[in-house]
């Protein structure tokens, strides 16, 4: 998008060259080159900014989503116990 950007500038500064007379190419094909590479320029950005939008409002939406996991521990003696699943699994021992 860059060099689209790049080359939208270029044949605008094209055009106004010839508009004056100097040009070396008639100024309604380069006006007609420059107005497409302007569009395509504009609707990237703005597929872009939507499309980021939309990632951003999913990961909003899962965020909301998320839930704890409960995890059933077995004590010694055969009990039960419900816990959170991050919790769930012994420490390792530093030794």
């Amino acid at each position: 998008m860059f060099v689209c950007y790049i080359g939208a500038i270029f044949t605008t500064l094209l055009f106004f060259q010839s508009v004056f007379g100097k040009g070396e190419a008639p100024a309604g094909y380069i006006v007609a080159v420059s107005v497409w590479l302007w569009i395509t320029v504009l609707f990237a950005n703005f597929a872009e900014a939507m499309a980021e939008g939309r990632g951003k409002a999913q990961a909003d939406n899962l965020r909301k989503a998320k839930t704890e996991t409960i995890a059933h521990r077995v004590l010694s003696g055969g009990q039960v116990e419900d816990v959170p699943a991050p919790q769930s699994m012994p420490l390792k021992s530093s030794q």
